[in-house]
């Protein structure tokens, strides 16, 4: 068993050392202004970009507080500062929650998705060509484990 765990951190370790180098490559390829818009963020601001991205594909009108907190793995005072910086910066906006009067829901402003699509089309690009060794077989079955553990990283308390 210690020897499957080993190869389960090394395989992980693989998946980090690619996602790493694929967002270098972009950084370091994007243009003056594309870098100029990406630096003007924190590393959390970022990664707040993406995750919001993310739960919006899900929500498209947007999510609470606490669930952008919590994917986040803030506390809710903290991920409420920070989507009161993005707000200001124009890359998050706050809209009425239907389902509950007291709240709002967030979402990536026009600009905010701007950035998105700046930051990760290049990534998006060069994974669409990592995946060309991949049989489609392969692909397929890649993309089931991966969703699943995703699904399942997330699904936790």
């Amino acid at each position: 068993m210690e020897n499957a765990e080993a190869a389960h951190h090394i395989h992980f370790r693989k998946l980090i050392d690619i996602a790493d180098d694929m967002r270098r490559k972009v950084f370091k390829e994007a243009n003056q202004a594309q870098q100029k818009k990406i630096m003007g963020l924190t590393v959390r601001q970022g990664g707040a970009v993406g995750q919001l991205k993310t739960l919006t594909e899900q929500n498209p009108d947007g999510v609470a507080l606490k669930t952008l907190a919590k994917h986040l793995q803030m506390t809710i005072p903290a991920t409420s500062l920070l989507v009161e910086s993005m707000v200001s910066k124009g890359l998050f906006e706050r809209t009425p929650n239907p389902n509950d009067r007291r709240a709002v829901c967030i979402r990536l402003s026009a600009k905010g998705l701007s950035l998105f699509a700046d930051m990760y089309s290049h990534m998006e690009a060069d994974a669409a060509k990592l995946f060309t060794c991949l049989t489609p077989e392969e692909a397929a079955e890649f993309s089931r484990i991966i969703t699943k553990l995703h699904s399942n990283y997330f699904s936790r308390a």
